[in-house]
């Protein structure tokens, strides 16, 4: 008589209950291996074809507009700030770096606040991400006239720390304009015959895209006069028109009022003009002119600079 087949101890609970989670693992693991697999990167700047991109990719994570990050650098988007009075709401893409610099910058004498003087200024910019950018600036080498009291003078200028944050881009069919904020700390770390102390300022950056290829720019904000001892604030507002003539050549009109942008120029109210030229995408010349409209404004003003895209 043959003998019945031996059956398995029923399992316990415990092993069954180990069993169901192991399976349960894996099948999610490959679940979630294969989207892994065929999804996009987290942020596509840490895949970007420049090195420092990748390394501000992981440092700041961009989740908004990661794309531009793989974009090549171009000194023509955004263009150079310190080619007009005011600053575009545009930042730099994730990692590119730009190096404005004049260095032929003269100021007209401004009737008892400044006797005439040159400098050479420089900005450079830094994207931390495709939003948000950090800038240095200063006026640089400065010579100054005799004038108003003071004595002639050679020296540095104050270093300023400036961060600027692009907040939406232009709705044309609303005419809602580009909108960007800026806010800059000018220090006394310069020669003690340009020290005006700690300046802080603020200005609201807009853009919009008018009729016959007309772009304005427009700032408004307030900041400290540093003409003045202590910390008095006044409001500020830039302005320019521009108009493309060629895809490598501007020009502008452009004014301010009571200070630049940049804590570079305080008057009242000043006016003029300038052009843009791009002989490539990573270099960009510029000049301007300007002149006071009042008996408070420099008797004129005049720029020439070069920028470059790294």
């Amino acid at each position: 008589m043959p003998l019945p087949a031996l059956q398995p101890p029923p399992p316990s609970a415990t092993r069954w209950l180990k069993t169901a989670l192991l399976r349960g693992g894996c099948l999610l693991s490959c679940c979630l291996g294969g989207l892994a697999a065929g999804a996009d990167p987290v942020d596509a700047g840490r895949d970007a074809p420049f090195p420092w991109t990748q390394f501000l990719a992981e440092a700041f994570p961009e989740g908004l507009d990661p794309e531009r990050s793989r974009q090549p650098h171009t000194i023509r988007d955004p263009g150079p700030d310190t080619a007009s009075y005011p600053n575009s709401p545009e930042t730099l893409p994730r990692g590119g770096i730009y190096l404005e610099t004049s260095p032929v910058f003269f100021t007209g004498a401004i009737n008892g606040v400044q006797p005439r003087s040159y400098n050479a200024e420089y900005l450079l910019r830094l994207g931390l991400t495709d939003r948000v950018e950090f800038r240095l600036y200063s006026s640089g080498l400065t010579w100054q006239a005799a004038g108003n009291g003071l004595p002639q003078s050679t020296g540095l200028s104050p270093l300023t720390f400036d961060t600027k944050i692009h907040f939406w881009e232009e709705n044309r069919e609303w005419f809602l304009p580009a909108v960007g904020f800026e806010a800059f700390i000018q220090t006394p770390w310069g020669s003690p015959a340009f020290n005006s102390g700690t300046q802080p300022g603020i200005s609201m950056l807009f853009r919009n895209t008018l009729f016959w290829g007309l772009m304005a720019e427009y700032n408004v904000g307030m900041t400290s006069d540093s003409t003045q001892a202590g910390l008095v604030p006044i409001d500020v507002v830039q302005w320019a028109f521009t108009k493309s003539i060629t895809d490598d050549f501007d020009i502008f009109v452009h004014g301010f009022q009571n200070e630049s942008a940049l804590p570079r120029l305080s008057a009242q109210t000043v006016v003029g003009a300038g052009f843009i030229w791009f002989p490539s995408d990573r270099v960009s010349v510029y000049g301007n002119w300007g002149a006071g409209t009042d008996k408070s404004g420099p008797a004129t003003t005049f720029q020439l600079g070069v920028a470059g895209s790294f």
